[in-house]
């Protein structure tokens, strides 16, 4: 577990501590719903909050950190992840995103008393609506694979 999360650490640090470009550094607050399938004992759409923290780089995008979490239906479900993100104009005000990374889950399934973990991977599309300077709705549909897969539907707020 540890041994991963260097290496993942390792590898995004080059992307994370890029130059920022534009100085758009983002913070996100989302809630959402996760529709697990195939995680031994996780079959409940379970609800997810959390938040992601992106900073602008000097070639690939935007690099992001996300943490999201469910406590419900007797599960408890940690996601770390890391993404890169771009995006492409869709009018005024407007962004359609994808993105892609690595996720590392730390979890505890339904009737079990110690927690797993398991790494995977995800990939994702969504959009960004400009509401002020510094204030965007954002809205994503995910899917991630390890531990079996799941589709998150997230919305939140994005501070730019």
């Amino acid at each position: 577990m540890t041994k991963l999360l260097f290496v993942v650490l390792t590898l995004l640090s080059p992307l994370t501590w890029a130059e920022s470009t534009s100085g758009s550094d983002e913070i996100g607050f989302y809630l959402g719903n996760m529709l697990p399938s195939s995680i031994e004992n996780v079959s409940e759409i379970l609800p997810v909050f959390g938040g992601r923290y992106g900073i602008q780089t000097a070639r690939v995008g935007i690099a992001e950190l996300g943490l999201f979490n469910s406590h419900a239906n007797g599960v408890d479900f940690t996601t770390f992840e890391t993404s890169l993100r771009g995006s492409m104009p869709a009018g005024t005000g407007m962004d359609v995103l994808y993105f892609g990374g690595l996720d590392f889950n730390y979890y505890r399934p339904e009737g079990e008393e110690s927690r797993k973990t398991q790494t995977g991977f995800h990939v994702g599309a969504g959009a960004m609506m400009q509401i002020t300077d510094t204030l965007w709705l954002r809205g994503d549909l995910k899917f991630m694979g390890g531990p079996g897969q799941s589709l998150y539907l997230l919305f939140g707020i994005v501070f730019k």
